[in-house]
């Protein structure tokens, strides 16, 4: 008898947790703010600025995203100065859960792979030619005051030759980028820069993610890049420019969703789309036809 009224008693024990977790939310979701000025990477992020102890944005989008959890948002204060970063969402702790998307909200914040050129980087060569070596091969891209220049390319199947490299523009030659400075420019005083991180937000195997108001330029191969298996990825009012390779790029199985955006002046494609990848576009503008390969 006594058994039984234990287990009388343990069973309504756990019915009584049951209907508690029940009752619990689906999700506990929230916020981390970022700020490239006053943000420092000590501080937990769940304020918009320092209010005491360790209450206070963060300083980097990779340290917000170290602290996130499935369906968080991040929220980007926009100091009109770019987060130089190269960010990736991978898993399922960087997804949605329930109803809450994984959010990163811009606030018209850019993120940059530029790198600046120093000024021992140049090498002057004659008739007014300037060169400057990457580190790095390959998709290469210059720009002045973080615009793209314009680049000289040889017709079809015809090699570059310096001497034909017009004023204000350049040219690879043997892993080098060659430019043809203005009259009285002076490269090695002025902000060039090159493009220097390979891709500025890269996606894979995440599910329900939203990016929004957020421009990501002038890296050295990618804008964007959807890696494979992501599903319920939307991107709004974003802009991808000045990229070597591509704006944005939809590779494997994944799908997007891309509305009010622009993707324009990436050096080869400013949309990609390879394998299985599906980009539904929405009022969103295209420099050029996408690429679509099998």
């Amino acid at each position: 008898m006594r058994n039984a009224v234990r287990f009388v008693e343990m069973k309504s024990a756990m019915l009584c947790l049951i209907f508690l977790f029940c009752e619990l939310p689906l999700a506990d979701c929230g916020v981390i703010y970022v700020d490239n000025r006053a943000g420092n990477n000590a501080l937990n992020g769940i304020a918009p600025k320092i209010v005491g102890g360790k209450n206070g944005p963060v300083k980097t989008i990779k340290r917000a995203i170290s602290y996130a959890k499935p369906g968080d948002k991040i929220v980007l204060i926009n100091n009109e100065t770019p987060y130089y970063e190269s960010i990736s969402l991978s898993g399922r702790r960087l997804s949605g859960v329930g109803k809450e998307k994984f959010t990163i909200l811009g606030n018209g914040a850019t993120i940059s792979g530029a790198i600046p050129i120093p000024m021992n980087g140049w090498r002057q060569q004659r008739n007014g030619l300037w060169k400057v070596t990457p580190y790095r091969k390959g998709f290469f891209n210059l720009y002045l005051d973080g615009k793209s220049l314009p680049e000289h390319q040889p017709e079809k199947g015809k090699p570059v030759k310096l001497e034909d490299i017009p004023s204000g523009k350049w040219a690879v030659y043997q892993g080098a980028i060659y430019y043809h400075s203005l009259k009285n420019q002076s490269p090695p005083v002025e902000t060039f820069s090159l493009a220097g991180k390979s891709v500025g937000l890269s996606l894979v195997d995440v599910n329900d993610v939203y990016i929004s108001d957020l421009t990501f330029e002038n890296f050295r191969q990618d804008g964007i890049n959807i890696h494979d298996r992501c599903k319920g990825v939307v991107l709004e009012n974003v802009t991808c420019s000045g990229n070597g390779r591509s704006g944005l790029s939809v590779n494997g199985t994944s799908q997007v969703e891309v509305i009010d955006s622009k993707l324009t002046d990436n050096r080869i494609d400013d949309l990609s789309v390879t394998e299985h990848g599906a980009a539904n576009l929405k009022n969103t503008k295209l420099g050029k036809k996408a690429s679509v390969l099998p």
